[in-house]
């Protein structure tokens, strides 16, 4: 099992030789590779504070992170933040999201990205789909 500096390494030389994340900003990479570092317990979701260097990668200065019970990593960064605490944003995760994690119901006016049990990312309407682990976000609460 890799360490998770090793980890974060890894998962950057991997995104960029795949050209998986493509999406998302390098900054973004960056981000996952910082949450990899951090002690975010196994089916939990947490909102953290980025460092100085990071947190100019969300409109408030944080990171909402869900750790999966299978291990895989996804964070959320709002880019922009606005009425009713609407916002528009962007999804990174460090493995494909399955089929059934994104949501094509008829009455929905987009697909949304839902992560249950996992607060903020259950209801994430898919505004741009770069690839299976890269999505531009919207949360709309009408």
């Amino acid at each position: 099992m890799l360490r998770q500096r090793q980890w974060g390494h890894y998962l950057g030389v991997l995104m960029s030789l795949f050209g998986v994340g493509c999406g998302g900003s390098a900054r973004d990479v960056r981000v996952l590779e910082w949450v990899h570092a951090q002690s975010v317990a196994p089916q939990s979701t947490q909102e953290i504070s980025l460092p100085g260097d990071l947190a100019g990668a969300s409109a408030d200065a944080r990171v909402h992170v869900a750790r999966l019970a299978d291990g895989r990593t996804c964070i959320l960064l709002k880019k922009s933040i606005g009425w009713k605490s609407n916002f528009e944003g962007g999804l990174l995760c460090d493995a494909p999201l399955l089929p059934a994690e994104i949501v094509a119901a008829p009455s929905a006016p987009r697909a949304y990205v839902s992560l249950p049990g996992h607060a903020v990312f259950e209801e994430l309407y898919v505004r741009t789909q770069h690839d299976k682990r890269t999505f531009d976000v919207y949360f709309d609460l009408n």
